[in-house]
Formats: structure tokens, C-alpha cells, sequence
């Protein structure tokens, strides 16, 4: 049996462009062959349809995807489940834009698993650069808001600013008082005023409050 495996990471992406592929090399769904479709991230393995597909594949059946990113987005990964579907489920898998086709009769050379290797290497690359640009653009949204105007999350509470940031910290160094009394003084959230000195703590790589005063006073964009 020949199963296609199409994988989106999102609800709001499509099936048509992997569809299209595989149909014009010859993969028509419940003609030659049985669509697997899943809505899942490619940064794990550890997905319910494809875990599924494995666990089903009989000796000799085929996985065949439109790329290897579609099949996984992670070196350590896709080696793991190369290792599972032709080792251990004697079964095969046809890559179509990589032009890679792993036999199960067949032991892979090195320079087939070097080139393997490279492929997943730069699929992985592209995912964590994907993560990077959501990361900095929801950063960005709850600090200057959406094209709507309005920041995105919970909105920070006005005593939450920079200034009172340094002042909650001021306290604490003069009156060695922890960040709960000093928040209780300043009127800072003491949520908030958590999740910003651990920001702190990270960015500054200090637990010092002094030097961190002095950092967060140079700093432009508040907050972190």
C-alpha cells in the first residue's frame, strides 16, 4: 500500500499546492494510493496521524511526501523515523522534491545520508528562523500594536512603566526589601514586575540590581 502523507502546520494553510504535486507524478487519492492528512507542527515527530501511518505500515508499503519538510522539520528526528519505517517496519519512503527514494532491501551510503542530513539541516534552519520572525513579530505587536492600533495581549498596567520599573528597584537596593514589599510601595503589578526582572535577568545575564538599573536606564523600548 502507498500512503501519501500531507502535512500543514495550521488550520488556515491548505492541501491544494501538495494535492498538485502529487497528483502530477502520479498519486491519485484512493485510485494508487491513500491521502494522509494532517494539521500539525513539523517540529515534533510526535504527531497523531503520522504516528498512526507508522504504527499501520505493513512490510513493503510506501510513505510518499511532496518534501522533506512536510515529513519532518528536525535532523535527530527525521533520522529516528528512517531508522523506524525502513529498519523496523521494512517499509519504504519516496521524497518528491528532494528526489529521494529509501528502500527498505536497500543499506544507505554515505553520501545518501549526508545529503539526507543536509536536507533536514536546512529544513530545521527554516523552522527555527520561521520561530525567530513570529517571536520578534508578536513582540513587536504588544509593544506598537496591530495595523488596528491595539496591542496585542493583556494591556500593561500604567504603573508598569520603565520609570517605576527603576524606582521598585531603587527600593529594594536602599531598603533591602524583596520584590513583593517593594511592588506593595511602588504600586508596580507584582506579576508584571516578575516576569520583567526575569526578562532582566536573562538579557543583562546579572542578578545584580544595580547594574540591571543601570542597563534599563539605557534602554529605548519598554518594556523588554
Amino acid at each position: 500500500m502507498t500512503y501519501c502523507y500531507r502535512r500543514k502546520s495550521t488550520d488556515k494553510q491548505d492541501y491544494d499546492r501538495q494535492k498538485k504535486i502529487l497528483e502530477e507524478n502520479g498519486y491519485i487519492n484512493n485510485k494508487n494510493c491513500i491521502y494522509i492528512n494532517e494539521s500539525y507542527t513539523g517540529k515534533t515527530r510526535n504527531r497523531p496521524a503520522l504516528k498512526q501511518l507508522i504504527n499501520d505500515l505493513k512490510e513493503n508499503d510506501t510513505i510518499v511526501a511532496c518534501d522533506l519538510s512536510r515529513i519532518s522539520r528536525s535532523v535527530k528526528d527525521f533520522n529516528e523515523l528512517v531508522e523506524e519505517v525502513l529498519k523496523k517496519k521494512k517499509a519504504n519512503i519516496i521524497i518528491i522534491k528532494e528526489n529521494f527514494s529509501l528502500k527498505n532491501n536497500k543499506e544507505l551510503d554515505a553520501m545518501t545520508k549526508l545529503i539526507l542530513n543536509i536536507t533536514a539541516s536546512f529544513a530545521e534552519f527554516e523552522r527555527d528562523i520561521i520561530s525567530d520572525r513570529t517571536k520578534e513579530s508578536l513582540k513587536a505587536k504588544k509593544i506598537y500594536g496591530t495595523k488596528s492600533g491595539k496591542p496585542i495581549g493583556h494591556p500593561r498596567s500604567k504603573k508598569a512603566d520603565k520609570n517605576n520599573f527603576i524606582k521598585t528597584l531603587e527600593y529594594m537596593i536602599t531598603n533591602n526589601k524583596g520584590q513583593i514589599k517593594a511592588t506593595l510601595k511602588t504600586g508596580f503589578p507584582k506579576d508584571t514586575f516578575c516576569r520583567d526582572i526575569k526578562k532582566c535577568y536573562d538579557k543583562y545575564n546579572t542578578k545584580d540590581y544595580n547594574t540591571i538599573v543601570k542597563l534599563v536606564k539605557k534602554e529605548l523600548i519598554w518594556p523588554l
